[in-house]
């Protein structure tokens, strides 16, 4: 059975797959999303993410456009 943890983060995943879907990139900043994904990075880096969900993560990073939309380039992952 999965944990409340592993619910929540399924949900926003979601949350930001479909924004990719809509967007074509990861939400901007300033946003819950936003923050979401930048503590996902930290976990990423640090080495404390499952693997299942750095898989599905870095494989939705990959599929975001690759059009700069201004600013500062992104982030590889």
């Amino acid at each position: 059975m999965a944990s409340k943890n592993d619910e929540k983060w399924l949900a926003n995943f979601e949350a930001l797959k479909a924004h990719v879907a809509e967007t074509g990139h990861f939400a901007d900043k300033h946003t819950v999303l936003n923050n979401w994904v930048c503590y996902q990075r930290k976990r990423i880096k640090a080495g404390t993410m499952p693997e299942e969900q750095k898989r599905l993560f870095e494989e939705l990073a990959a599929s975001r456009s690759d059009n700069h939309t201004g600013g500062r380039r992104k982030k590889s992952i």
